[in-house]
């Protein structure tokens, strides 16, 4: 395995975060060799606005840090 893929996320890790953070729109793209993955708010006022990472564990752990903050 390319260790730039190492942090590719399945379509089914996608969904189950789409559904575990239906306040942001996620999806992963391309950058040249590397993927990321994007997050981004879909109503205004909800924090953050926008994340950008490689790391699926990262982004999971910001979106839920912005759900505790405001529970």
């Amino acid at each position: 395995m390319d260790r730039h893929d190492e942090h590719h996320a399945s379509q089914r890790e996608l969904a189950a975060l789409q559904q575990d953070f239906p306040g942001f729109r996620i999806w992963q793209e391309a950058a040249g060799q590397r993927r990321r993955l994007v997050a981004v708010r879909r109503e205004h006022g909800t924090s953050p606005h926008t994340v950008v990472t490689a790391d699926l564990a990262e982004l999971r752990s910001l979106l839920a840090g912005n759900r505790q903050a405001h529970t």
